[in-house]
């Protein structure tokens, strides 16, 4: 049986709410880096992705991954220039914790930005993250990335 989204955003919230009061904002940030890691190694060790040589091939693996799992509907990544990409997400189940942890000057879970981040770090990328802006009514997300080798 699929989980409802509505209850993955309730879940969501909650532990993004009790590690941030219980550890701070930079404490709870650190430790969602490392969940990213951890659900990277796992997903791969366990067959669900498979770890690509290239890293945009990298990101567009967790993306694929992360919308089969149902976390987002859609995640579109575009390459703008070698070190470049904007990414746009759709239908992103915990949008709306996001948007209330943000607002209140809280940590979100940021899963999918952790995953891709850990795919990343395995081929020695970073990347800069901005915020383009998001429309909560279309449930949609636009960052633009830059890729730091």
């Amino acid at each position: 049986m699929p989980v409802d989204p509505t209850f993955l955003d309730l879940v969501n919230y909650g532990i993004c709410r009790a590690l941030n009061e219980r550890l701070g904002k930079e404490a709870t940030e650190e430790i969602f880096r490392e969940v990213g890691r951890i659900c990277y190694r796992r997903a791969r060790d366990q067959g669900m992705i498979e770890g690509r040589e290239d890293p945009l091939e990298a990101l567009v693996e967790v993306a694929r991954f992360l919308e089969r799992m149902g976390y987002m509907e859609r995640i579109v990544i575009t390459k703008v220039s070698e070190d470049e990409l904007l990414l746009d997400m759709y239908g992103v189940s915990v949008l709306r914790s996001s948007i209330e942890l943000v607002e209140s000057g809280m940590a979100p879970s940021h899963y999918m930005t952790n995953m891709m981040f850990a795919a990343l770090e395995e081929h020695g990328v970073a990347a800069e993250l901005v915020d383009l802006g998001f429309d909560p009514e279309e449930n949609h997300v636009r960052e633009k990335w830059i890729l730091k080798r």
